[in-house]
């Protein structure tokens, strides 16, 4: 019997009804066990470089998604590759015009929180999130990947995130320009810090806010009051306030 097709896998939900966003089945496995049918299928149409890269790019994403170690040895490959990995390019954000690959990667990383601990692959989720972290000074990934660090994961990968702002910061710094919203990508990474190191968070956060002072980049960094209760996070706050515009300030407000 041939191996299904990526239509078969990701664009049929579980009752066999055809569907045109591959999202919905990857998140209809939240409630639906029968997903666990499609995974073997998926792994095995990963791994055949032959078949088309973008229909690969949606098995790995749906694989991360579902916690599976192959999905995350996938990205943690993708990640090393960077512009050489098969798919790259295969989606194009429309605001910034770059590639959108990498951001799915990090939304599969977030979604994955809700299936790992029932697979106990939470060392082969840490992995692909460091390799993901690890060139988000370089690649576009939005507020996604940042929003994959979670509790759990915040003290394990803390030096990777401060690293990898640090490098950001430099190449603002440095007067490179990425063709993307680079500081506001980095802040959101900078307050995904602050539950495991505010004193570190807070630090990137002013380093930050003094080479990139734009609306996006401040409105972010304002999350660091939230979960802050210390003197430092509170002055952060008002030192934002100081350098922001009327949108900053009703984001420290909210906080």
């Amino acid at each position: 019997m041939p191996d299904k097709s990526i239509r078969d896998l990701l664009f049929t939900d579980f009752d066999g009804a055809s569907v045109e966003d591959p999202d919905k089945v990857i998140l209809d496995a939240l409630d639906d066990p029968r997903y666990q049918q499609r995974v073997a299928p998926l792994e095995r149409f990963l791994e055949e470089e032959s078949n088309p890269p973008y229909d690969r790019f949606l098995a790995c994403c749906a694989l991360a998604s579902w916690a599976e170690p192959v999905g995350f040895q996938a990205i943690v490959e993708a990640a090393r590759a960077g512009t050489e990995a098969a798919w790259f390019g295969a989606l194009i954000d429309r605001r910034y015009s770059v590639d959108e690959t990498f951001t799915y990667l990090g939304e599969a990383m977030r979604v994955s929180k809700n299936f790992v601990g029932e697979k106990s692959t939470e060392q082969d989720r840490l992995a692909a999130l460091r390799a993901l972290i690890g060139i988000a000074d370089r690649f576009y990934f939005d507020w996604h990947l940042a929003g994959a660090i979670d509790g759990s994961t915040a003290a394990a990968v803390n030096a990777d995130v401060a690293a990898t702002v640090r490098r950001g910061i430099a190449a603002l710094t440095n007067g490179e320009r990425p063709h993307f919203d680079l500081g506001g990508q980095l802040a959101g990474l900078v307050v995904s810090l602050a539950t495991a190191d505010e004193s570190t968070a807070v630090q990137l956060g002013y380093e930050l806010a003094r080479i990139d002072s734009t609306p996006s980049t401040l409105i972010r960094l304002a999350a660091i009051a939230s979960p802050g209760s210390t003197p430092d996070s509170r002055s952060f706050g008002e030192y934002l306030s100081t350098i922001g515009d009327e949108r900053v300030r009703a984001a420290i407000a909210e906080t």
